[in-house]
């Protein structure tokens, strides 16, 4: 439920229900994977954000925004979880 409330809210809302223990983590390790793999701005506010700024200085082109937004929303998501997934290998 924390990585979806990080896709579908944002970061602070996932972080602070890992902080009071909402979702129970059962090791240390985990902890330290869930905590890197919802580090990072990979949620669709963050794509409004992108297509409301870029899209102010190029009002023409929001359509090929909103497309690469998402794109971006499924590499930057794929990262994160990358990123979570070497941590885990790596301790």
């Amino acid at each position: 439920t924390l990585l979806g409330q990080k896709l579908t809210i944002n970061e602070f809302v996932a972080f602070s229900n890992l902080t009071t223990k909402a979702v129970p983590i059962v090791t240390t390790k985990g902890l330290w994977i869930v905590s890197i793999a919802i580090c990072g701005f990979a949620n669709f506010s963050s794509v409004g954000m992108q297509i409301g700024g870029i899209g102010a200085l190029v009002p023409e082109r929001r359509g090929d925004l909103a497309k690469l937004g998402l794109k971006a929303l499924l590499c930057g998501t794929l990262a994160s979880y990358l990123s979570a997934s070497i941590a885990g290998i790596l301790m």
